[in-house]
């Protein structure tokens, strides 16, 4: 499969999946709700959330494990994505046991001390609180087997698996229907065998089909390039610290502030902008594999021009979502939501607006990360991110309202995605007057001229005639896009693409 395909193809399916996951989603968590009750529910919530404070790490397992199998991958170096694999295999064991050992340890101090679970309920949180380690700690092996997948562009059957886990907790939330005593720790139960099948399932098809999984050995624990990999790793956790830290930063503040009513509305911005976000993030897990097999493979102008291109379309394909959803977003929130907190329209919008400013740059991040110089990118870039904070708190003391935190927000993003640019000029000869030509510019037009539409016909249709909005603007995007938005290069690959669909559609005539 060509490389324009498989993207094309990857993509879609990620669309797919999470569209699934969604509406699945939404779902299942109104019956287990329904059927657990507030304060069982409530119980898994909080428990499964003092666990998932780690999954981060995880997280940047997986990213560093792929990063280094692409790597080589474009090398085409066997040996070394072998001891990779296998690295990264043995590294998931000593982190598993280290983290699930620490949690723990500290069963007691959680579940007594620190989380005020109702009376008679402490056996349940306990066997939860179990469940949610052993959760945890089979996740983590599955972590070299995804990671291989993505960097073998094997999106299909990474969202496949995804796709199953989604539709088993239809059956899980449904059996508590029919379940009279111990539902929450049935819940517990059935969620913890769902994710052991995912990992079965990630297992089972890797060993077959990829020979890098089937000679797995302690043995073959390279210390040097552990460390190599755990440096890696560490920055890149560095990185998400600080993200993470920067919006836990500005909740504290604006609860200390403002109380607990602007907190959730702040909480409801970053779901909107989350559920928004999707279309952009399908399309980065699908090229950045390439990105970074360009670099393994020595072909650091087709890296960066891979960079621009994801970066170029992540933003529009997020722009036809979000320009709507920002012009009718009052609308939108009425209609979710019975009772609206205050300023949750500012929140939404601001942070939609940052996370848009922000793709502009995006993954310039992956094309770093495929040079490898992750140390000084995370201590200049990510740390802005983090500064944020100081400046919130001094706006705030000096009496400004919630909309002029969130107004530092958009501009330290702002400051943020500017300053890849610059870095990348500085470290690696990045030319910044090519990309603005190739992604800043060519994406004025069909946001404009979105923008201006959606506006006029905004004034026209009001509830859920938003619907007939936001087709509008995937087909104003899309005709723009393809009239003044495409480089040469681009148009060539699309009309190859186009091309071969259409053969196939034929074929099958």
């Amino acid at each position: 499969m060509r490389a324009s395909t498989r993207v094309a193809v990857n993509t879609s399916v990620q669309y797919l999946r999470t569209f699934v996951s969604i509406i699945i989603t939404l779902y299942t968590s109104r019956v287990v709700l329904a059927n657990l009750g507030v304060e069982d529910y409530g119980i898994f919530s909080l428990i499964g959330g003092v666990v998932a404070l780690l999954a981060f790490i995880q997280n940047n397992l997986s990213r560093t494990t792929q990063r280094f199998l692409s790597y080589y991958h474009g090398k085409n170096d066997q040996a070394m994505i072998v001891k990779i694999f296998n690295n990264s295999v043995a590294t998931q064991w000593i982190v598993s046991i280290l983290l699930c050992g620490v949690l723990a340890m500290l069963a007691d101090v959680l579940l007594e001390h620190l989380v005020n679970i109702p009376s008679g309920r402490q056996s349940a949180a306990r066997c939860v609180y179990w469940l949610m380690i052993a959760s945890l700690f089979v996740n983590l092996q599955s972590t070299p087997y995804l990671a291989t997948l993505i960097a073998r562009e094997n999106i299909v059957y990474s969202s496949i698996v995804q796709m199953v886990d989604a539709l088993l907790k239809i059956p899980v939330a449904v059996s508590l229907i029919w379940i009279s005593d111990n539902r929450l720790e049935w819940y517990s139960g059935m969620s913890f065998l769902v994710v052991s099948l995912n990992f079965f399932m990630y297992y089972a098809y890797c060993k077959s089909k990829y020979a890098e999984c089937r000679s797995f050995s302690f043995r073959s624990f390279d210390r040097t390039l552990f460390r190599e990999m755990f440096s890696f790793m560490g920055w890149n956790v560095y990185g998400t610290a600080c993200i993470f830290g920067r919006t836990q930063g500005i909740a504290i503040l604006l609860n200390r502030f403002f109380g607990t009513a602007v907190n959730a509305a702040f909480g409801i911005g970053g779901q909107v902008s989350g559920q928004i976000g999707f279309l952009s993030s399908a399309l980065t897990t699908a090229i950045n594999p390439q990105i970074i097999k360009a670099e393994g493979g020595g072909d650091r102008k087709r890296m960066f021009r891979l960079s621009e291109i994801s970066c170029k379309f992540s933003f529009l394909l997020m722009s036809v979502v979000a320009i709507p959803a920002i012009i009718y977003m009052p609308t939108l929130l009425k209609l979710w939501l019975k009772d609206v907190p205050e300023y949750t329209s500012m929140f939404c919008i601001a942070v939609i607006l940052a996370n848009q400013i922000d793709l502009l740059t995006l993954n310039l991040n992956t094309a770093n990360q495929a040079i490898g110089n992750v140390k000084i990118y995370s201590i200049c870039i990510n740390t802005i991110k983090i500064l944020t904070l100081p400046v919130a708190w001094y706006v705030l003391h000096l009496g400004k309202n919630p909309t002029a935190v969130m107004a530092v927000y958009v501009i330290f993003e702002a400051l943020c995605a500017m300053s890849r640019l610059v870095f990348l000029h500085i470290t690696v000869r990045l030319s910044v007057k090519q990309y603005l030509r190739n992604v800043f510019f060519m994406v004025i037009p069909p946001v404009a001229v979105n923008i201006l539409i959606c506006h006029y016909v905004s004034t026209y249709l009001t509830g859920w005639m938003f619907l007939v909005t936001g087709c509008i603007s995937v087909i104003m995007t899309g005709a723009v896009t393809l009239l003044v938005g495409l480089r040469p290069d681009e148009r060539m690959v699309l009309e190859g693409l186009t091309g071969r669909i259409f053969k196939r559609i034929k074929r099958c005539g």
